[in-house]
């Protein structure tokens, strides 16, 4: 495995040359290495890396500057471009720049990075992450990286979760990237492939992850047979640059800085990102995915199938199976062989769309987006999956496996063909690829053995600007689900009538829409944000800190968003955040913590939560039982309770974790078969 250097380096970048680093696999021996150095020796030395000392200099530096005309301070712009450029990023060469893109910030936008935006910045371009906390002002820091980065020649991409935080954080600092004479743009969605392509060429380019991913797999698509640059140039001599070139739009993958690193390394990784054209022959038809379906509404749990709930499988007992082969073996069946042999799979499915995958919870049933212009008035009812992490709609995903065609018949839906695989990369695959990899995000300490084990990204925290003023009032654990509904809405009453800005946090779209029917009941004003009413998020965000205001959401509020309060707010008391269930991760309700008292500002955060959590009902409900005394006891009964609440949450978290070590381990038997074929170079 090749080593990288300490700072990022310049590559010649084009869509024929494509530079990026070659693929590698960790022995055991590298991962025990990582694993004592990140836990033991790691530790020692942050002592003597202390971008603080640097960060001062750089301030120095940075107010000298001030004095000078603009016709002055551009020719000094040039001067430290030239010297990255021919010197590239070194100590001082970093100084110089640091302090001049400090300056073009306070000309260009209004505002100058503070110190804790400095040693964040210098903690990314020495390629780890930045643990910043929520709130301390991520989108102007990583500027400092990313200009400094492009001004050496280096092409940098600024990645992040999703198309809307891309563009906004891309229209905040576009001023100061065109100052310094730097061109940037975000990749989106709707942008077609000759925009697609412009945007590449740019020097920062900001996108999110899936964007990102998907068209390195279409380049790949194009790209065929073809595995290095020396294939490209010969095809474009023999058959004219047209028709390989024209069609690629990834210049290399060379310097990444990536944006709430733990959603995208982390919480993604277990998500392989497949591209699917052509439908393949219909193995299973309608009529026995039909009949399949109405087989497993006749089940029952314990006598036919059992589950166990905490692996999220379940498996067919005797009985099952003997009902399955009086329906695929009775005359009048007239089944394929491929039906029979894939008789008890599909049923298994079936059993699954039924029991483990719940409506407003990991899809959603109602008009796609996309088709929602459509002239024709064509736009019909699809299953579209809920991301788990962020809440958002993944309307292009689809499970395998005739699991997503079962789902379809269950609630009503027509059928969509399976599609056929043409490419499919992991996240860890994909972000092992660039040379310089860093990132930054405010939930970092929970996986960074994690992130160096995978990524070899060390974790470095950046302190505060400001003492926190956020207040986190005790857990209130209660028996039903039906008084927790009551605590919250008295909650959020109160909260209303001391003039505060109030959010709720729920985990999933079901939980929302049941709180929310509690506050129609109660006579309660509030603005409701989930996968189903992404499309005014920024409008629904930008709301949220007025006095009164009642803001519902899922975890779409916990990434990226920033609640401005009102004076009036503010002088209340800040943003009071409720918490209504415990997320699949404890970095994701920090998330949703850090909403409330960012910058100084003041705010509070409360837990409310009750032993019918679906977390409690798959992971502790027999603890629960045995327990149940203890919980009854006032003050104590809500410590305990809290206890088992995260106990839940660990047990989780280390599912999740197991699957993302074997999504690795797949990756890497992916690469080994390929090797030996010959053709293990796009590994």
């Amino acid at each position: 495995m090749s080593n990288r250097s300490r700072w990022p380096v310049r590559h010649a970048v084009s869509v024929a040359l494509r530079p990026e680093r070659d693929a590698y696999t960790l022995s055991w021996l590298d991962r025990l290495w990582r694993s004592v150095y990140e836990r033991c020796l790691w530790p020692w030395q942050k002592v003597w890396f202390s971008p603080g000392r640097l960060a001062r200099v750089i301030i120095a530096k940075s107010e000298n500057l001030q004095s000078l005309s603009e016709v002055d301070f551009q020719q000094h712009l040039r001067c430290v471009e030239q010297r990255l450029v021919r010197e590239g990023i070194n100590r001082e060469t970093l100084t110089l720049a640091f302090a001049a893109v400090r300056e073009a910030a306070g000309r260009s936008l209004g505002m100058r990075h503070h110190h804790t935006q400095i040693r964040a910045s210098l903690i990314m371009l020495r390629g780890m992450v930045a643990e910043m906390a929520t709130g301390e002002g991520k989108t102007l820091a990583c500027t400092l990286a990313s200009a400094t980065a492009a001004l050496a020649g280096i092409k940098v991409h600024v990645v992040t979760t999703n198309d809307y935080l891309a563009e906004r954080d891309c229209e905040e600092m576009l001023p100061l990237f065109r100052y310094l004479g730097l061109s940037a743009g975000a990749l989106t969605n709707e942008l077609e492939l000759p925009e697609r392509q412009q945007v590449y060429q740019f020097d920062i380019l900001y996108t999110a992850n899936n964007e990102l991913v998907f068209d390195y797999l279409k380049d790949m698509l194009v790209l065929g047979e073809r595995r290095d640059s020396v294939d490209v140039y010969r095809d474009s001599l023999v058959s004219g640059a047209a028709a390989v070139t024209a069609r690629l739009m990834h210049q290399g993958l060379v310097f990444a800085i990536v944006d709430e690193a733990d959603s995208v390394f982390i919480d993604e990784s277990r998500t392989p990102l497949v591209i699917s054209g052509g439908e393949l022959p219909q193995a299973d038809s309608e009529e026995f995915l039909r009949r399949i379906m109405a087989l497993a509404k006749t089940l029952i749990e314990g006598q036919h199938f059992r589950m166990i709930w905490q692996q999220r499988r379940l498996y067919l007992l005797p009985e099952g199976k003997e009902a399955l082969e009086n329906m695929t073996g009775a005359e009048d069946a007239g089944l394929s062989w491929i039906e029979r042999a894939r008789s008890e799979e599909l049923l298994q499915q079936a059993l699954s769309a039924l029991h483990l995958f719940l409506r407003d919870k990991h899809y959603i049933v109602g008009i796609d987006p996309k088709d929602e212009g459509n002239e024709s008035g064509e736009a019909k009812r699809k299953v579209m999956i809920v991301d788990d992490y962020t809440g958002r709609l993944a309307a292009d995903r689809s499970w395998e496996g005739g699991l997503h065609q079962l789902i379809e018949i269950k609630e009503n839906c027509e059928l969509t063909s399976p599609q056929k695989t043409l490419a499919k990369i992991s996240y860890q695959q994909f972000f092992r690829k660039y040379f310089y990899l860093s990132g930054m995000t405010g939930t970092a300490k929970e996986v960074k053995s994690e992130f160096y084990t995978v990524y070899g990204l060390l974790v470095c925290k950046v302190p505060l600007l400001r003492k926190s003023l956020r207040r986190l009032s005790r857990y209130r654990v209660f028996p039903t689900m039906e008084a927790k509904e009551q605590a919250i809405v008295k909650a959020v009453r109160d909260a209303v009538a001391d003039n505060r800005a109030v959010l709720v946090g729920t985990a999933t779209v079901d939980q929302s829409e049941r709180l929310a029917e509690r506050l129609r009941e109660a006579g309660v004003a509030f603005e409701l944000l989930t996968a189903k009413q992404d499309a005014d998020e920024a409008g629904v965000v930008a709301r949220a800190g007025e006095p009164g205001r009642v803001t519902l959401a899922t975890s779409m509020a916990g990434r990226g968003t920033d609640i401005k309060l009102a004076p009036k707010t503010r002088e209340a008391g800040g943003l009071h955040v409720i918490i209504s269930e415990l997320q699949d991760a404890s970095r994701i309700d920090r998330q949703l913590e850090g909403r409330s008292a960012r910058q100084g500002d003041p705010g509070s955060v409360e837990y409310v939560l009750s032993f019918e959590d679906p977390l409690v009902k798959v992971y502790g409900l027999d603890l629960y039982r045995w327990l149940r005394p203890v919980f009854t006891l006032p003050y104590v009964g809500h410590w305990a309770g809290r206890r088992l609440q995260r106990y839940c949450q660990w047990c989780l978290e280390r599912k999740h974790a197991r699957e993302r070590r074997m999504t690795q381990k797949t990756d890497e038997r992916e690469k080994k078969m390929l090797a030996f074929l010959g053709d293990g170079k796009w590994g």
